[in-house]
């Protein structure tokens, strides 16, 4: 759009005016079968979920999230100010979609004296569940690694604190299982006060802090949450690099959903000024 946008500058103020006026609407008219394909695949993957795992209306996150965009594309084509509040919302949703994925393949160097296990539910008896148990599985899978690489251990750093309807912390059921799969009591520091992903990383933070300040740490989630993760890991002043692991195809969609809508509040002072900029290009639109 830029470049285009330039050509038609050069060419005169009439050609500018028109391309500015035309241009969002015509943008959400080509990328709307883009929209409902989308649409398509997070119905299908929420129905997946919910046959899979059981009803629950937050499963149908994904296929409302893409019903949503659908409307939001026809109806906001009605006036400038609309069309360019979507254009930026499309741009934004698949930028984040972008980032995400990258950041969900991303390796971590073999150098870490701590491993930190972002904590999520647990079974109603104390056990892991499947998506916790995946995160647990691939950090002592990442110290066998390390370990066989460099020759260099790491301490594991369960992060969790207790839910209303959880029977102990989420770090002490992670360090249950982390013992009874052949780790040694001194090599996980359970950290069981956090509520969020922000406070598992400013309580991560505070113990290690007490073993060694500044030490290299990589931290363990479930693909779609590895970039949000990052950011707030950042936000709480811990340099970690972050690891994947695994989530069956039909859970990851709806997560990445989730995990755009968090990241788009996150930032909301950004939204807000991307809101005044589309108003500002509204008013010198109509006022050339």
């Amino acid at each position: 759009m830029i470049p285009y946008l330039i050509v038609c500058i050069m060419s005169g103020r009439g050609d500018t005016l028109r391309v500015i006026l035309d241009y969002p609407g015509m943008f959400l008219y080509w990328t709307l079968p883009l929209v409902i394909l989308q649409t398509v695949s997070l119905v299908i993957t929420d129905l997946s979920l919910v046959i899979h795992e059981g009803f629950r209306l937050k499963r149908f996150l994904g296929a409302a999230f893409g019903i949503t965009c659908i409307l939001m594309n026809i109806l906001c084509r009605a006036t400038l100010f609309t069309s360019l509040l979507a254009c930026y919302a499309e741009c934004t949703i698949f930028a984040i979609s972008v980032m995400c994925s990258v950041a969900a393949r991303h390796k971590p160097g073999l150098d870490n004296e701590f491993v930190i296990i972002l904590g999520c539910a647990i079974g109603k008896d104390g056990h892991l569940l499947p998506l916790l148990r995946d995160r647990v599985n691939r950090a002592i899978r990442f110290a066998w690694e390390q370990e066989i690489a460099t020759g260099k251990p790491v301490r594991f750093i369960p992060s969790g604190g207790q839910g209303e309807d959880e029977i102990m912390s989420e770090g002490s059921a992670m360090t249950m299982y982390l013992i009874s799969h052949s780790a040694e009591d001194y090599e996980v520091l359970s950290e069981r006060k956090s509520r969020n992903t922000y406070e598992n990383f400013v309580y991560s933070k505070e113990i290690i802090d007490k073993q060694a300040p500044g030490a290299a740490v990589t931290f363990i989630t479930t693909n779609f949450h590895v970039l949000r993760s990052g950011m707030l890991a950042r936000k709480a002043g811990l340099n970690a690099e972050g690891l994947a692991s695994r989530a069956k195809w039909y859970f990851w969609p709806n997560g990445f959903v989730r995990e755009i809508i968090a990241i788009v509040v996150l930032y909301k002072k950004a939204q807000i000024a991307a809101v005044a900029v589309c108003a500002l290009l509204t008013m010198v639109a109509f006022s050339v």
